[in-house]
């Protein structure tokens, strides 16, 4: 009986979540005990909320970095597709449903254009995402000339703001996106390879596998899924604004990497992102709470970012040696 138990617990720890599962029980238990209002209802379903619009373009994120690539592009690409969604709604009064589908579209050709330039012209995806990751800034600026777009109908400002059995929509949104992302890097082929190029490329390619097709449908997948956050957010506020996903790109790639997903490729899952967004988020709560200047904050969550990319370095070296 206790022979059973101790295999049971080695076979539990050997599970590779649960590394970073602990410390975000310790980070939740520490806030809970020393602030008065973080365990309280209404500021779980606020950080949910919070987490649901990092979830949802980190599961992204996670088939871009397992993929061995990088798209820096995805905070524009989020105020792109508020920003052309509300310009429908607002300046051209089309009906809502189509101005969100025009959004989608606008979004999913940044995606097109960050995948082909990636893929078939080996542009280097830091260089490809940088760029149009100002162009993207650009056209939204562009368009409104830095003005937000208001006086959206109750029906579409319901998408951010009402409510299913207690909880936001978003939240939903973002079970459905975790749920399927986990069963196509899983058990699709897609997943299967989009894993493989992301650990070894060439090899991949010589094994039949079409790589630019590959790469560019995950970068449009990835595109879609930032519009569809930059819609959420647009419904939420009741506005479109032109500076909506700053540094969203950055928040998103740390929760992912924080959840174990390797930043050279091949390797990383669903579960570690979601983990890692809300070790992010309760982290970021917990330290307002705690009044923690919010220089040592950028310091607090910079050390872990470093920490947990030295975590996988030494992993990924460890593992070479073994093999």
């Amino acid at each position: 009986m206790r022979s059973s138990l101790q295999t049971h617990v080695t076979k539990l720890l050997q599970v590779r979540e649960i590394g970073i599962l602990i410390p975000l029980i310790i980070i939740f238990t520490i806030a809970s005990v020393f602030t008065d209002n973080f365990a309280t209802t209404a500021n779980l379903i606020n950080m949910g909320r919070a987490m649901s619009f990092t979830l949802i373009g980190a599961v992204g994120m996670t088939f871009i970095l397992i993929s061995g690539g990088l798209d820096l592009s995805v905070g524009s690409t989020l105020a792109l597709g508020g920003m052309v969604t509300g310009y429908f709604i607002a300046m051209a009064g089309l009906p809502f449903p189509l101005a969100i589908l025009l959004g989608l579209i606008a979004t999913a050709i940044v995606g097109l254009f960050n995948g082909l330039v990636i893929s078939k012209l080996s542009i280097p995806p830091l260089i490809v995402s940088l760029g149009m990751m100002n162009i993207a800034r650009g056209v939204v600026n562009v368009m409104n000339r830095g003005r937000p777009y208001t006086g959206f109908p109750d029906s579409f400002n319901a998408l951010g703001t009402m409510s299913l059995f207690g909880l936001p929509l978003s939240i939903y949104i973002a079970i459905v996106v975790v749920i399927l992302g986990h069963i196509v890097l899983k058990y699709t082929v897609f997943g299967r390879c989009i894993t493989a190029i992301g650990g070894n490329e060439e090899t991949a390619r010589v094994s039949g596998i079409n790589v630019a097709k590959y790469k560019t449908i995950n970068y449009i997948l990835m595109s879609l899924l930032a519009g569809v956050v930059g819609i959420l957010i647009a419904a939420r506020l009741a506005t479109s604004m032109a500076n909506a996903g700053t540094g969203w790109e950055l928040t998103i790639i740390a929760s992912v990497v924080i959840g174990g997903t390797s930043l050279f490729g091949g390797s990383g899952s669903i579960l570690g992102t979601v983990i890692g967004v809300a070790i992010m988020e309760v982290l970021t709560v917990a330290m307002v709470m705690l009044r923690i200047n919010p220089y040592w904050q950028s310091v607090v969550v910079g050390s872990i970012i470093v920490l947990a990319v030295g975590v996988d370095v030494y992993r990924r070296k460890y593992m070479s040696a073994k093999g």
